[in-house]
């Protein structure tokens, strides 16, 4: 049986023999003991008095706490799919101890009463939870929303979801925002190109008789917004990129000095458009999965820093939505409780793991200006500890989503986070 409590601790926990992943840690690489005392990390080394609580670190990594820069829950309006409660037990089951959600629920989240409701809802939780304002009202790309306002109300940047920006309303967004040091983060799509596709536009896809979203509809869109943001000299991250030509484009831009970031989902690192000839309706993503060659460069595009961060793009969808014909089911799938493990199943010999550490941990929390959790001593416990050879199914036992839209539903995977600790509070999720 698993639990899954999150309890405020104010004793003590030991954890022995862990290999410690961080490499913002003078310790990192190293095997040794972590004492933790009433929140802070008291102690590390070779460690012989007892604690209240002991946790065998064989075969263990221990990592800061993993922030995730884009993931969705339904509140307000979509209770459904996933709530603010839901998805802070999701996370923590995925080692991730922060995270950034969107605003394109129903209703859009764009004011500041809003942002205030989500972090009182969020408040002393074992997973921080900072909420994306919508950039545009409604998330419909012209309007611009109450920024400034909702700023002050702690939304810590500005998205519109799956939506793009008209240029003229992407332009006036990031002059505003630059008096406050706001963040803009773009669904880089142009609508006229991709026509409403579903899948890429490929050989692999030309025979399954489904509208295409072709390459050129988002690297296009890329193109154009860095010019907007090379004109008015401020701050966009570009959300979920998936081609080659996108990682080009920002990673020359990167060279000019431009203030750009990006992203890229952890599904989009792993599968292509060839896996979408089962008509998985899981795997329908937005961005659609690209070639093999997109893949590729957006793996290279991790490791030598052009994308910033790996994300969950974590979406859930209820069955009642989800569970339709291909061309009617929403995009998306729950992602956030199994980054880890698609990593260290899929990814790991292709990315390092001091580099995944640096895009799941450190690189989104810098993005964002926030404060960067290490493991050393006297310094808050804000960690995860990750048995990466622990085999265990996906299943509806051990799901913690209120969703199941995932195509790894019955899957064995290798890796799993068994413990999380943040804001003095402790997720035991041994077996």
């Amino acid at each position: 049986m698993e639990k899954h409590t999150a309890d405020s601790k104010s004793g003590t926990i030991l954890i022995k023999q862990v290999t410690i992943a961080d490499p913002g840690s003078d310790y990192n690489n190293r095997t040794t003991d972590i004492f933790i005392s009433n929140g802070i990390i008291s102690e590390i080394g070779t460690i012989t008095k007892s604690a209240d609580t002991t946790i065998d670190g064989k075969n263990c990594i221990a990592t800061p706490g993993l922030f995730d820069l884009r993931s969705r829950h339904g509140e307000p309006g979509q209770e459904q799919n996933e709530d603010v409660e839901s998805i802070i037990k999701t996370a923590a089951a995925g080692g991730f101890t922060g995270i950034a959600t969107l605003p394109d629920t129903h209703p859009t989240v764009q004011s500041r009463a809003q942002i205030e409701f989500l972090l009182r809802k969020a408040d002393k939780k074992i997973v921080s939870v900072y909420p994306l304002g919508a950039t545009t009202l409604d998330c419909g790309g012209k309007e611009l929303a109450e920024l400034y306002d909702m700023a002050q109300g702690g939304a810590i940047g500005f998205s519109n979801g799956d939506s793009p920006y008209n240029s003229g309303a992407l332009q006036r967004a990031l002059l505003y925002t630059k008096n406050f040091n706001g963040l803009i983060f773009s669904h880089a799509e142009d609508k006229n190109l991709s026509n409403g596709g579903y899948v890429n536009e490929s050989n692999n896809t030309a025979s399954l008789g489904l509208k295409h979203f072709a390459a050129h509809a988002e690297y296009i869109a890329v193109a154009r917004e860095i010019e907007i943001a090379r004109y008015t000299n401020s701050r966009l991250h570009f959300s979920h990129i998936s081609t080659a030509q996108s990682v080009d484009l920002i990673r020359k831009a990167k060279s000019e000095g431009l203030k750009i970031s990006c992203d890229v989902s952890i599904l989009h690192l792993i599968y292509t458009d060839n896996d979408m000839a089962t008509f998985d309706a899981n795997l329908k993503l937005m961005p659609p999965l690209r070639s093999e060659e997109d893949k590729k460069a957006l793996i290279n595009g991790v490791n030598d820093g052009t994308i910033d961060c790996i994300v969950s793009d974590h979406n859930p969808q209820c069955p009642e939505n989800k569970v339709v014909e291909f061309n009617y089911s929403p995009f998306g799938a729950i992602t956030i409780q199994t980054l880890f493990s698609l990593y260290n199943h899929y990814l790991s010999k292709d990315i390092s793991l001091d580099t995944f550490i640096k895009t799941t941990s450190q690189n989104p929390r810098v993005i964002l200006n926030l404060h960067i959790p290490s493991i050393k001593e006297n310094s808050p416990a804000n960690l995860a500890i990750f048995n990466t050879e622990l085999l265990w199914e996906f299943n509806s036992k051990t799901n913690k989503s209120l969703s199941s839209n995932s195509h790894l539903i019955g899957t064995k995977l290798k890796g799993k986070c068994v413990f999380v600790a943040n804001n003095h509070f402790i997720l035991d999720l041994k077996f």
